[in-house]
This record gives structure tokens, C-alpha cells and sequence, in this order.
């Protein structure tokens, strides 16, 4: 193996004489090359130069025909021919430098593809010497003892690996733990700041509690008794109600068809939603009938006077003012002549009363008269109309 590469290293020395041979060739072409273009440059100006003669010429030309001057024409011809072949020359100059200038630009482009490979060769080489290296290394090595160390590196290894993972599950499981306690305590500060004035919050309201169930208990027995109390004025006040109508239909009603009328209340609903039905019932010998669609009516109207009198009486004390409008309408004479009876008796049952007062609105004359033929007025008022249709009251007496 070092024989061989001596031998290569002996090839490479002798590679590196053509190269650097090359090299200095290349060099020395270079500067030919950039004389020889510093030399077509000239060479053009000189053709400038040249052309800039020539455009001379030309006006000297011109200048000749003007003037006639032939002599001077064939002098300038000269020139001129002159000048051509002195141009053509130079452009057969230029265009062999172009010429040799592409050669010289092959060869140096074969000279850079020949030093590539040697340069890549020599590269090749000096890594072809390194893996000799490695592998005499290797080769001095003991296996039987390396397979040993490695077996015996694996078995540590593979120790130290299932330590490992067992570390990792183990932190992987603290990990989430301190996840969940993180978790926890935030709950609980958050608790904790919910329920800070959680003691005095339940005091003030434990108290509020209290005293509304109290509140409730004294209002629900105040209910209560209110209710107990309410029935009870009804009660007393039906009970007052029923004996003055009993007393004013004995004392005004003539007939014997019936003893007595009483209003009847019925209770429907629950305590909280208690209503009542009202209904006017009459009595004979003890027995109880609505007078609805049973009376007529006479004895509804003065059913109904007399109603309205004992609720004055019973809820209206300090106004005992009492106003008919048209009693009479429906009814025939003997209906009329008992109202104005029924009606004299309570006048003469309230007279003594210093509140009491009643309004009769009527048209109908007889009736006013059966009402003064018993001295209980001795005049009325009489609303008519004027001449401009004005409403107008004028006092008459009872005729």
C-alpha cells in the first residue's frame, strides 16, 4: 500500500510540471493577448483617424469640382487609394488577431478542463489515502474484544434506557399532578375570593331571611285577621242592611203577597280569591225566593228605593240624600198610586231624619199630585223651556 501511494504521489509530482507549465504558457498568452488587443486599439484609432482624413478628402473633392482643379483631384485619388489599402491591411491584421485570440482562448479552456481533472484526481487520491488509513486502524483493532465491549456497552445502555423511560413516565406523571394541583389551587384562590365575606354575606342574609319569614308570618296573620274582620263588617252590615229594608217594606208595602225582602250574599272562591254574589230574595210565611222574574214592578221600583235607602243608611250616614229619576216609567195606575203611597210612608218614617233628602225627577203629573195630596210638600219645581229655547225653573204649588 505505501508503495502504491508513493507511486501516486510520484505521478502527482510529475503532473504538477505540465500544469504549472501550462499555467505559465497561459500567463504569457494572456499578456500576448492584451498586446495584441492594446494594438488593435490603436489600430482603430488609426482607422478613425483615417476615416476622419478621408471625410477631409471628401470636402477637398467637393472643393476641387467647385474649383475645377483636376490636378489636385487625381493628388487626392492617389490619397485616397492610399488610404483604402492601408485600411484593408489593417483590417486583415485585425481580423488574424481575432483569430489567434480564439485559439488562445481554446487552448486556455482545454487548459482549465485538464487542470479540473488533475485537481479532482489528486482530491480523489488524498481521500483514497485517508480510508487506507481508517481501515489499517480498524485492522489493528481486537473484535472478539470490541464485540465484547459492545455487548457489554448495549447492556448498559439498555439498563440506563429502561432507567430512563421509567424516569420520564415518572416525570411525565408528576408533571400532570402539578398540572391538576395548579389547576386545584387556582380554583380554590378563586374560591377563595368568591367567598371571602362568605360569613358575613350568609349572617346579613340568614338575617334578611329571618326577618322576611317573620315579616310574612305577621303579614299572612294580619291577613288574616283582616279577613276575619272584613266578614265580620259584612256580616254586621248585611245583617244592619236586611232589618231596614225588613222595617221600610213593612212599613210602606200594602200588599200581603209578601212579608218581607232581604238581600242574600254567596261566597264562591278560595281566602285568596274570595268573591261575592249579591241577590234580593223576598219572604212569605218563611220561605225564601229570588224576586227576580216574580215581582212586578211596582214592587221591584219600590224594592229598589228601598234598597238604596238602607245602604245609605248603613254606609252613607252624613249624606242622606236619595234621587228618583222617572219612577213611574212601566208602571200602570195602581202600581203608581201604590209607589206614592209607599213613597209618602217613608217620607213620613224619615222626616225627622235632619239629612234626609229626596229628589223626584218626573213628568208625570198625577203622580206629583198623589204626592202632594198627602202633605208631605206643599210645591215642586218646574224646568221648561223660553222663547229662546233656555232651559228655565220656575216654583209652583201643589194644586
Amino acid at each position: 500500500m505505501s508503495e502504491q501511494m508513493k507511486a501516486a504521489d510520484q505521478r502527482i509530482a510529475e503532473a504538477q510540471g505540465p500544469i504549472d507549465a501550462l499555467d505559465a504558457e497561459h500567463k504569457t498568452r494572456q499578456r500576448d493577448l492584451d498586446g495584441k488587443l492594446s494594438s488593435a486599439s490603436d489600430l482603430a484609432q488609426q482607422l478613425n483617424r483615417s476615416a476622419d482624413k478621408l471625410a477631409d478628402t471628401q470636402k477637398h473633392v467637393e472643393r476641387y469640382v467647385q474649383g475645377k482643379r483636376e490636378q489636385k483631384l487625381r493628388a487626392q485619388q492617389a490619397l485616397l487609394d492610399e488610404s483604402t489599402s492601408e485600411i484593408k491591411k489593417f483590417e486583415k491584421q485585425v481580423e488574424e488577431a481575432r483569430n489567434r485570440i480564439a485559439q488562445i482562448d481554446k487552448v486556455i479552456n482545454e487548459s482549465g478542463s485538464s487542470l479540473s481533472n488533475l485537481r479532482e484526481n489528486i482530491r480523489l487520491r488524498k481521500v483514497i489515502r485517508q480510508i487506507e488509513v481508517a481501515q489499517a486502524e480498524i485492522d489493528s483493532y481486537d473484535m472478539e474484544e470490541a464485540a465484547r465491549a459492545k455487548r457489554t456497552f448495549n447492556e448498559k445502555w439498555k439498563v440506563a434506557k429502561d432507567r430512563e423511560d421509567k424516569l420520564q413516565n415518572k416525570f411525565s406523571h408528576i408533571g400532570g399532578e402539578i398540572s391538576s394541583h395548579k389547576s386545584q389551587l387556582e380554583l380554590w384562590e378563586t374560591d377563595a375570593k368568591e367567598y371571602k365575606d362568605a360569613n358575613k354575606k350568609y349572617t346579613d342574609q340568614l338575617i334578611k331571611v329571618k326577618m322576611s319569614d317573620m315579616a310574612n308570618n305577621d303579614l299572612e296573620k294580619y291577613a288574616k285577621a283582616l279577613e276575619n274582620a272584613i266578614m265580620k263588617y259584612h256580616t254586621l252590615k248585611m245583617e244592619e242592611v236586611n232589618d231596614t229594608m225588613r222595617h221600610l217594606w213593612n212599613k210602606t208595602y200594602q200588599g200581603t203577597d209578601i212579608d218581607g225582602i232581604k238581600i242574600r250574599s254567596d261566597v264562591e272562591g278560595g281566602v285568596s280569591k274570595r268573591s261575592y254574589n249579591y241577590r234580593v230574595v223576598m219572604t212569605k210565611d218563611q220561605v225564601e225566593m229570588d224576586m227576580r222574574g216574580r215581582c212586578s214592578a211596582g214592587q221591584k221600583m219600590l224594592a229598589s228605593i228601598i234598597i238604596r235607602l238602607a245602604l245609605s243608611d248603613s254606609f252613607g250616614q252624613n249624606c242622606g240624600i236619595l234621587a228618583l229619576d222617572e219612577p213611574t216609567n212601566a208602571l200602570d195606575t195602581e202600581n203608581i198610586e201604590a209607589l206614592a203611597s209607599s213613597l209618602v210612608d217613608i217620607i213620613n218614617e224619615r222626616k225627622n231624619h235632619a239629612n234626609f233628602q229626596l229628589i223626584i225627577i218626573t213628568h208625570d203629573e198625577n203622580f206629583l199630585r198623589k204626592l202632594g195630596q198627602s202633605d208631605v210638600m206643599e210645591y215642586y219645581w218646574r224646568v221648561s223651556r223660553d222663547a229662546r229655547q233656555k232651559s228655565t225653573t220656575e216654583r209652583q204649588r201643589i194644586r
